[in-house]
């Protein structure tokens, strides 16, 4: 009889190349398992640029990783112009190996990228199989990557299922599968279907009330505006600023910390000097803001969804187009079920915006379904269990036969 091991050590694994978005959902995580007794020692290995301004679980450990920008579907640049993609990648990776090869986790749960950043995982995958073969590797994914085509075809050209077979001891998925049925829909084969497991959706704790936004005195009418880490989000904030405005609501506008500053001037510029605008680069309980919005204005990204779901506020979702769609799959899978209302990105945002804003605050709308928002529960549940039932996984896939790409 197998003798259960404790799980003492987890590193997670964010490769944070856009937004906020992965650093967001591995803090629930860190949280809930720091908050789980008995509680493990949690490090969690990011390349976020803005770690040091996000609010920190206490006993979170953190290793920075030379960040990176997303430019495209797949295509990354050193956040630091002078510096190659292959020097940081493999920069990237030797931090991790030395991390795994000194620490030797009892888990390693890895975000979003069964390869890493550019297959900077491959060499640390090396790494547990030599030096922490009793390492569980557990892969989390959210509930939707992209289109299933694109998704499909660019797993077979990276040899991805063949390292969820060989490497991976289980897939989370961070959804539902009545939402999308992700097994079906990349046509995994039944040696890696058979370790999915659909925890549900991984949603931040709502907050005790709602919050009054900075400037406005309780029980204001307003509309809030959050587009997530604000790469790309001032044309969003500008429509809803005027949308506010013809539906008599106070605008409250969250630019994120990645806002250019040119955008943000564009957007002060906008908005003047109106004494019914706010605009905050940071909200500390953004949450709490949005529970008291009459309305919340939002890209599609998944941890924002989750929770404004979660609260039961009415929701406009401009979603993401490029470099994918996930960002469109999923408003239109939520609004399907009466969860949001979704604003395709076009020439008339600020008309669609406002007939969609107008809409959400005139009334009832039609019956909401319910989402199962309690993933990172029964996600930390399925690592311990992980850990403590299941044998080490036959590591047969090695560097060289996967390839490190370049």
């Amino acid at each position: 009889m197998r003798t259960a091991t404790p799980l003492a050590r987890v590193l997670l694994y964010s490769h944070d190349t856009y937004g906020l978005g992965h650093l967001r959902r591995n803090l629930v995580l860190a949280r809930r398992l720091l908050s789980s007794p008995p509680a493990p020692q949690v490090v969690l290995a990011t390349g976020s640029p803005v770690i040091d301004r996000m609010p920190l679980p206490a006993g979170l450990a953190c290793v920075s990783l030379p960040p990176v920008v997303k430019t495209g579907a797949d295509q990354y640049r050193p956040l630091e112009p002078s510096l190659d993609i292959s020097l940081v990648r493999r920069a990237r990776s030797a931090v991790l190996s030395d991390v795994v090869r000194r620490w030797k986790p009892d888990a390693l749960l890895v975000d979003h990228a069964p390869h890493g950043m550019k297959g900077e995982l491959i060499p640390v995958f090396e790494t547990i199989r030599r030096s922490a073969p009793g390492t569980k590797v557990i892969l989390g994914l959210r509930d939707i990557l992209d289109e299933p085509e694109r998704v499909v075809a660019s797993w077979r050209a990276d040899g991805v299922v063949e390292t969820l077979e060989r490497v991976y001891d289980a897939v989370l998925v961070y959804g539902e599968r009545s939402v999308f049925d992700l097994a079906r829909l990349y046509r995994l084969p039944p040696s890696v279907a058979g370790r999915l497991e659909y925890c549900g959706y991984v949603a931040g704790p709502p907050p005790a009330a709602p919050v009054a936004p900075p400037g406005l005195s309780p029980g204001s009418d307003y509309l809030l505006g959050t587009v997530g880490g604000g790469g790309d989000g001032v044309e969003i904030l500008v429509a809803t600023a005027r949308a506010a405005a013809s539906t008599g609501l106070q605008a409250v506008l969250c630019t994120g910390p990645l806002m250019p500053a040119a955008d943000r001037a564009r957007l002060l510029h906008a908005v003047g000097a109106r004494p019914d605008v706010i605009v905050a680069e940071h909200l500390p309980d953004l949450a709490g803001v949005a529970a008291g919005a009459r309305c919340v204005v939002t890209r599609g990204g998944y941890n924002t969804l989750c929770e404004l779901v979660g609260l039961g506020v009415p929701v406009v979702v401009v979603p993401r187009p490029a470099p994918r769609r996930e960002q469109v799959l999923r408003a239109e899978a939520f609004a399907r079920r009466g969860l949001v209302r979704m604003v395709d990105e076009g020439d008339d945002l600020g008309g669609s915006l406002l007939e969609a804003v107008s809409g959400t605050t005139a009334g009832p709308g039609r019956p909401r379904e319910r989402l199962a928002l309690d993933g990172s529960t029964r996600a930390v549940d399925a690592v311990r269990r992980l850990v403590e039932e299941r044998p080490a996984p036959p590591y047969a896939a090695t560097a060289d036969r996967l390839g490190v790409p370049a």
